[in-house]
């Protein structure tokens, strides 16, 4: 593997083309933990197998490739999550098109929960949910929150605050 990846790295077309291939279904899966809906888990992996294409050759060591690719993978399917405007009819489509993939899982109950949450998530102000997404779900500290968002570390902190009040509201036919 590293083989190929370092192919890829110096411009080998078919190794490129061959790498894309096999990566393709572990960045699917992987799009599905951070994507609102199928759609969005299918938009983010094509985006981001066409920016693996054209900017392999900028990286360094084939090394760097599996978590490159994922870091690739999570800002799009942010990017999408950010840029997507939440209206109550797209809220219900949504639900009908997660719910369309859940019933292909095994996992009901998993299933359920996370499309919950998703909706929950979906449903906070976009100032919320993006402080929340960038602390709980990337795990950036409230400084680098503040840095990214331009924005203090006391309204990152009142922001998150916020958000977590009202997924708890949203979620709480969820408590035992």
């Amino acid at each position: 593997m590293a083989s190929l990846i370092q192919n890829a790295i110096d411009g080998n077309t078919e190794a490129i083309e061959s790498l894309l291939l096999q990566s393709q279904p572990s960045l699917t899966r992987f799009a599905r933990k951070f994507c609102a809906t199928p759609d969005d888990v299918e938009d983010a992996v094509q985006e981001s197998l066409w920016i693996i294409y054209r900017k392999i050759n900028s990286l360094r060591t084939s090394k760097a490739f599996v978590s490159w690719i994922f870091q690739i993978v999570r800002n799009e399917c942010y990017a999408l999550l950010r840029h997507t405007k939440f209206r109550a009819d797209d809220i219900e489509i949504s639900k009908l098109d997660y719910l369309d993939y859940a019933a292909s899982s095994d996992q009901d109950l998993y299933s359920t929960l996370a499309q919950d949450l998703i909706t929950a998530i979906e449903r906070l102000p976009s100032q919320q949910r993006e402080v929340l997404i960038l602390r709980d779900i990337e795990g950036l500290t409230a400084p680098e929150v503040a840095e990214r968002l331009h924005i203090t570390v006391e309204t990152v902190k009142s922001r998150l605050h916020y958000a977590r009040a009202t997924l708890r509201q949203l979620l709480e036919s969820w408590t035992i």
